[in-house]
């Protein structure tokens, strides 16, 4: 459990690094992430371009997605919108200079709410069980409404 000054802390951190006020209490799922920064190897040269994708699917509890936007790893891929001292600093051009991998598709399971229809999906059985766990909490919420 993380103590309040903890959770404002990285509220505040979050902020700077260009995400929503909101982000650290809401529950969120599993996501892709991209790279604003390009990953060099130890001779300088470029390995990972800029707009590719992180390997895998990342957690996105909020300690870890400060520590990735500290290298310039986000949830979101770059865009010309977007003003993280990356992108600023290549001026990224969508469609140009943004090269996006398509990462090959990994079978998921998939659950369907029994309330609204709605199809969750996770890696593992056991992840869209969870999914589904956080989305029934929502039903009650709205119930207690």
């Amino acid at each position: 459990m993380v103590a309040i000054t903890e959770r404002q802390e990285l509220r505040r951190k979050l902020v700077e690094q260009g995400f929503t006020w909101e982000f650290i209490d809401e529950p969120n799922p599993k996501t892709v992430m991209y790279r604003h920064a390009p990953g060099v190897n130890v001779e300088g040269e470029v390995v990972f371009p800029v707009g590719s994708i992180w390997p895998g699917k990342t957690t996105t509890d909020a300690g870890y997605i400060l520590s990735k936007a500290k290298i310039g790893v986000f949830p979101f891929p770059p865009s010309e919108g977007h003003d993280c001292k990356w992108c600023a600093a290549n001026k990224v051009e969508v469609g140009d200079s943004v090269q996006i991998e398509e990462q090959e598709s990994v079978p998921e399971e998939s659950i369907q709410c029994q309330n609204c229809d709605k199809t969750l999906s996770a890696l593992t059985k056991a992840g869209a069980l969870s999914q589904l766990r956080v989305h029934m909490k929502e039903h009650e919420k709205v119930a207690q409404l």
